[in-house]
């Protein structure tokens, strides 16, 4: 992959102790997945010093390390080390370096809802014909990234990379690192709004992504945002539009979603075709376009991109559909929540599964600044709208109150995650289906867990 000459070049630092001949096969940072002949960085930013991990290291196959303290290098002569003054920036110039060498296309993907779904049905859809890495797990920060990127292999054709923020800065940072060719972004609403103060500059912090990408690629945006097509200009190459129900370079139309999932109308360069997904929702329809559009760009035809789609499987937690004991229906969408995504899920449900009974479990949604309540309330308001369709709403946490107190619908609240669990449970049967939805860190996916042991007994 590397030898230890290229990672002291790309690095700057300094080799030490014991000297290698062969290449460093793999990088990591977490001593449980390193490998024989891998890398270890030693990062410092975290709870615990990663140079108290090297013995560790060792012991799982690593043949080197990058570190940044010299009295550990001068302790333990066992591995190669390249000495760096901060292992997390010599980390991300790594990535860099290695990402010069690669020749396949890179895609970006950014958003701030849908990124995660949306990087897996390119990836998908894209590995019916080639070998296709996407981002490692979901990690798609500044470590995440340089991570992903350092994980693709030789004979990998193509690379799927989710990149996350919430602060202006970043995306360039991760951009700079992935140079990709094709970008996508999925929308601009108001997930992280408590740092970033206002729409626009959510939006002008996603066009960082457009500034970084290669002019030769090109960029697919969703024209239904209008803050997304709004940063169409910082991109100085070729870019595409996809839409529901409008003109776009590819749009849906008919959409029809029953209890295993949506069937739509695409068109694209002239040509209708009819698809189907196992996914509900409008949002993850847009998101499928945009994987549509790339894959013909690939020269896939519409034929094969609608059989990939058959056999589509996305990160647990997105809008997943379940069954548990007593044949209860679950929805899984807890992996994270804004007030946008949090309306997207609720429409979407109260669409599906018409011959049950609908309870809506939610919790807390972060990062909302000083008008969370605002925010929540919001929701509240939504679900009054749609309160024929629910049979129940249960709030969990302490900003959730806001949602309960803004509606008419028969509510239950709970502070305590361990009691509701015992009250979804004493209710839950074949005649319910339920709703969780958070922000991540609510784990409501702990709750669930919690009510499915509860009526195992």
């Amino acid at each position: 992959m590397l030898t230890i000459h290229e990672i002291c070049e790309a690095t700057g630092g300094q080799l030490l102790g014991n000297p290698i001949q062969n290449e460093v096969s793999s990088f990591h940072f977490d001593t449980r997945l390193l490998t024989s002949g891998a890398m270890f960085i030693a990062l410092t930013g975290g709870t615990r010093d990663g140079h108290e991990f090297l013995d560790e290291a060792h012991q799982q196959g690593a043949i080197a390390a990058l570190i940044s303290n010299l009295e550990i290098a001068r302790q333990n002569k066992e591995l190669a080390y390249v000495h760096v003054q901060d292992t997390e920036q010599a980390f991300a110039q790594l990535a860099e370096y290695y990402r010069k060498k690669l020749t396949i296309p890179v895609i970006a993907v950014t958003g701030s809802n849908g990124k995660t779904t949306t990087k897996d049905i390119i990836a998908h859809v894209l590995g019916y014909k080639k070998k296709v890495f996407k981002t490692f797990k979901n990690l798609n920060n500044h470590l995440g990234v340089p991570l992903s990127i350092l994980q693709i292999k030789e004979d990998d054709e193509l690379a799927v990379l989710e990149m996350g923020m919430n602060h202006a800065g970043e995306i360039d940072f991760l951009a700079s690192i992935a140079k990709p060719n094709i970008s996508v972004i999925t929308n601009v609403t108001d997930a992280h709004i408590e740092h970033l103060g206002s729409k626009e500059n959510i939006a002008k912090a996603k066009a960082e992504l457009l500034l970084r990408a290669s002019k030769d690629g090109f960029a697919i945006l969703n024209g239904d945002n209008p803050y997304v097509v709004a940063i169409r200009d910082f991109y100085p190459g070729k870019a595409y539009f996809y839409r529901l129900n409008g003109a776009a370079d590819i749009f849906a139309s008919e959409l029809e979603t029953n209890d295993h999932g949506t069937s739509f109308l695409v068109t694209a360069q002239g040509v209708s075709y009819p698809f189907t997904i196992p996914m509900f929702g409008e949002h993850n329809v847009s998101n499928t376009l945009a994987a549509i559009w790339i894959a013909l760009q690939f020269d896939y035809n519409l034929e094969e991109i609608n059989a990939s789609l058959q056999t589509l499987s996305i990160s647990p937690m997105r809008f997943e559909l379940v069954r548990y004991i007593t044949e209860t229906t679950v929805i899984n969408d807890a992996y994270n929540a804004s007030p946008t995504s949090m309306k997207n899920s609720i429409r979407t449900f109260s669409e599906i599964l018409p011959k049950q009974k609908k309870i809506l479990v939610l919790g807390d949604m972060y990062e909302l600044g000083a008008d969370s309540e605002k925010y929540h309330q919001e929701v509240g308001l939504l679900i009054d709208s749609l309160k024929e369709r629910f049979e129940l709403l249960v709030t969990v946490g302490n900003e959730a109150q806001a949602i309960s107190d803004a509606r008419a619908l028969k509510s239950r609240h709970f502070t305590n995650r361990s009691e509701a669990a015992h009250f979804l449970a004493s209710i839950a049967n074949h005649d319910y289906a339920f709703l969780f939805k958070a922000s991540r860190g609510m784990r409501l996916e702990e709750l669930i867990q919690e009510m499915t042991d509860l009526l195992k007994k």
